[in-house]
C-alpha cells in the first residue's frame, strides 16, 4: 500500500510538471492545423558576397536615409535664405469715414462750416525689395478717392489724388553691405555643408561597420567550421582508442581522455554556432533585414584576402585633410564663427541711415484725370535726410556679443587642432595595425604548417602506442588555435584597412560611392518620387504606427508563433515519466 502511494505521488508530481508542456503542445498543434495560420518555416540561408551586402545596405539602411533627408532639409534652408533679395508685391486698401465738429480755428479755415465730414478711400500698390548693400527700396503708386462736405460748398464734386514715386533707406554704418545682409545666407550655406559632411560621415561609418560585420560573420563561420573539424579529429582518436582498448593495446583512461576531448570540442562548436548567429544578426540589422521577420540567415562567401599595396603615411595624411568629414566639418564650423564675428563687429557700429524719396503728384475730379496729371504735368516732390542712432552706454549687448563671437572662433580653431592630432595618431595606429597583421598572417601560417605535420606524426605514434591521447589532443588544440589566429589576422588586417580608409576619408572614394552635393540632391529627389519615400507610402506607414501594427505578419511565419516556439525551445526538457501506478 505504501509503495502504491509513493508511485501515485510521483505520478501526480510528473503530471503537474509536464502539464504546461502538454497544453502548449496541444495549443501549438491546433494552431498549426487551423486554417489561415502560417506554418513555422525553417530558416533559409542566404550566401552573399561583400558587394551584395553593401549594395543592399545602400538601398535599405535607414540611418543613411535619415542623414540624406537631413542634408536635403539643410539645402532647402539655404535656398530659403537666398530668397531674402526676392522682390515682394505689396498692396493695401484703406477706407476712412469720419465726422467731427470744427473749433473756431478750424471754422475760420474751412469756410465757417460748423462740422466736417469725409469719406476717403486709399489704394496702394508697389514693389519692395532688399539689395546686397543693405538698402531697402520701395517703388509704387497711390490713389486716394476724397469725399467731404467742403466739395459740395465749392461745387467741386469728387476729387482724386494720385502719386507715383520711390523711396530708399540705405544703412551707412550698421547693417551696411554684404557682411550684414548676406550673413544669414553664408551661415545657411555652411550649415548645409555641415549636414552634407554629416551625411558623408554616417555613410562612411555604416559602410565600415557593414564590412566589418561581414568579416566578423566570416570569422565566426570559419570558427564553426574549424570546431567541426576539431570534433572530427577528436572523434577519430576516440574510435581508435576504443578499438585499441578492445584489443588490449590501450587503457580505459585513454578512452576517457578522448571522450573528454570530444565533449569539450562539441561545447566549443555550439559556442561558435551562437557567435555565428549573433554575427549574422548584427549584419542583418545593418542592412535592415532582421531574420526574425525574413526567416533568412546570412552567410558570407568572400574571403578576407590580404591587400598587398604600398601604403605611405604622407599620402594618407594628405587624403585625410582633403576627404575626412570630421576635419572638413571643423573647418566649416570655424568659417561659421568667422561670419558670426564679422556680423557682431558690424552690429557695434552706430546706426546711420540715409533716407530719400522722390515722386510725382496729380489731382483731378476723375481717377483717369489724376493719372494723366501725373504723367503729363507732374508735380514733383522729393525728400532726403539722415537718421542716427547711438547707444548711450556704448552698446553693452553688442560688445558682449562680439566678445562671445571671438571666444567661439578660438574654440573652433582649437577644435581643428584637436581633430588634426586625432587624425595623425589614428593614421599611425591604422598603418601599424595593417602592417603587423599582414606579418602575422605569414607567421601564423607557418605555425599551421608545422602543427599539421606534427599532428600527423603524433597520430601515427599514438597508433603505435608511443604517445598518450592527451599529447595528441594538445597538438590538435595548438593547430586549432593557429588556424584561428590566421583567420583572425586576416580579418583584423581587413579591419585595419577599413580604419585607415575611415581616417583618411577615402572609404567612399575607393568604392566609387562618394557623391557631390548636387548628386546627392538629385538622388534624394529620385527617392522622394519613388515608392519607398512617396507621400502615400509614408502616410500609410504613419497610420500603421498609430494603430500599433507597423510590422504586421512577419512572413513566412507569424512573429508571435516564432517567439512562442523560441521560448518553448529555451525551456528545459520535461522530466521523464515514471511508471503509472496500478
Amino acid at each position: 500500500m505504501e509503495g502504491t502511494v509513493m508511485k501515485c505521488s510521483r505520478w501526480n508530481r510528473w503530471v503537474r510538471e509536464t502539464r504546461p508542456w502538454f497544453c502548449a503542445g496541444i495549443a501549438w498543434g491546433l494552431s498549426m492545423a487551423s486554417p489561415g495560420v502560417a506554418s513555422i518555416a525553417p530558416a533559409v540561408t542566404n550566401t552573399m558576397t561583400l558587394k551584395q551586402v553593401v549594395d543592399r545596405m545602400l538601398v535599405r539602411n535607414e540611418s543613411i536615409q535619415i542623414k540624406q533627408i537631413e542634408a536635403e532639409v539643410s539645402r532647402k534652408g539655404e535656398a530659403a535664405e537666398r530668397s531674402v533679395y526676392e522682390p515682394r508685391f505689396v498692396t493695401s486698401v484703406d477706407h476712412l469715414d469720419s465726422r467731427r465738429q470744427n473749433n473756431a480755428q478750424q471754422q475760420s479755415s474751412l469756410l465757417s462750416i460748423p462740422s466736417f465730414s469725409e469719406r476717403n478711400s486709399t489704394y496702394n500698390a508697389g514693389i519692395e525689395f532688399l539689395i546686397p548693400t543693405g538698402a531697402k527700396l520701395n517703388t509704387g503708386a497711390t490713389l486716394r478717392d476724397l469725399r467731404n462736405n467742403l466739395q459740395s460748398l465749392r461745387t467741386l464734386g469728387r476729387e482724386y489724388e494720385a502719386f507715383v514715386g520711390a523711396s530708399v533707406s540705405q544703412p551707412l554704418l550698421k547693417n551696411f553691405g554684404p557682411v550684414a545682409t548676406g550673413s544669414r545666407i553664408r551661415l545657411a550655406a555652411l550649415i548645409s555643408d555641415l549636414a552634407f559632411q554629416e551625411y558623408r560621415r554616417q555613410f562612411m561609418t555604416v559602410v565600415g561597420r557593414t564590412e566589418s560585420a561581414y568579416w566578423d560573420l566570416y570569422l565566426t563561420q570559419e570558427q564553426e567550421r574549424l570546431t567541426a573539424e576539431s570534433i572530427g579529429v577528436a572523434s577519430a582518436i576516440l574510435e581508435d582508442n576504443k578499438h585499441r582498448a578492445q584489443l588490449g593495446q590501450s587503457s580505459e583512461i585513454e578512452v576517457l581522455k578522448a571522450e573528454a576531448g570530444v565533449r569539450l570540442r562539441e561545447a566549443r562548436h555550439k559556442e561558435a554556432r551562437v557567435r555565428r548567429v549573433q554575427a549574422s544578426g548584427q549584419l542583418a540589422i545593418l542592412i535592415s533585414e532582421p531574420s526574425v521577420e525574413t526567416n533568412v540567415v546570412i552567410l558570407a562567401s568572400d574571403r578576407p584576402e590580404p591587400i598587398l599595396q604600398p601604403l605611405t603615411y604622407y599620402e594618407s595624411y594628405q587624403q585625410a585633410f582633403d576627404l575626412n568629414p570630421d576635419y572638413i566639418a571643423r573647418r566649416k564650423q570655424a568659417q561659421q564663427e568667422k561670419v558670426r564675428l564679422a556680423y557682431a563687429k558690424n552690429q557695434r557700429l552706430p546706426q546711420l541711415d540715409l533716407k530719400a524719396s522722390y515722386g510725382l503728384n496729380g489731382l483731378d475730379s476723375t481717377a483717369g484725370g489724376a493719372w494723366d496729371t501725373v504723367t503729363e504735368k507732374g508735380f514733383p516732390a522729393w525728400s532726403v535726410g539722415m537718421e542716427l542712432r547711438i547707444p548711450l552706454l556704448g552698446g553693452l549687448r553688442e560688445k558682449s556679443e562680439v566678445e562671445a563671437a571671438r571666444l567661439n572662433q578660438k574654440k573652433a580653431l582649437l577644435a581643428i587642432r584637436e581633430v588634426e592630432s586625432q587624425i595623425t595618431s589614428a593614421l599611425e595606429t591604422a598603418l601599424l595595425r595593417v602592417k603587423l597583421q599582414a606579418e602575422n598572417i605569414t607567421n601564423y601560417g607557418a605555425a599551421v604548417d608545422f602543427h599539421e605535420r606534427l599532428l600527423k606524426d603524433q597520430r601515427e605514434r599514438l597508433q603505435m602506442g608511443r604517445v598518450d591521447t592527451r599529447s595528441v589532443l594538445e597538438v590538435e588544440e595548438k593547430l586549432f588555435e593557429a588556424k584561428l589566429a590566421v583567420l583572425d589576422s586576416m580579418v583584423q588586417h581587413r579591419k585595419g584597412m577599413l580604419d585607415l580608409e575611415l581616417v583618411s576619408g577615402s572609404i567612399l572614394q575607393t568604392r566609387s560611392l562618394d557623391l557631390t552635393k548636387t548628386e546627392l540632391h538629385t538622388r534624394t529627389e529620385q527617392a522622394m518620387r519613388g515608392e519607398m519615400w512617396s507621400q502615400s507610402s509614408l502616410e500609410r506607414y504613419a497610420r500603421e504606427v498609430e494603430r500599433g501594427d507597423y510590422r504586421g505578419d512577419a512572413s513566412p511565419a507569424s512573429l508571435p508563433q516564432r517567439q512562442w516556439i523560441e521560448q518553448l525551445r529555451r525551456k528545459p526538457s520535461p522530466p521523464s515519466a515514471p511508471s503509472r501506478p496500478e
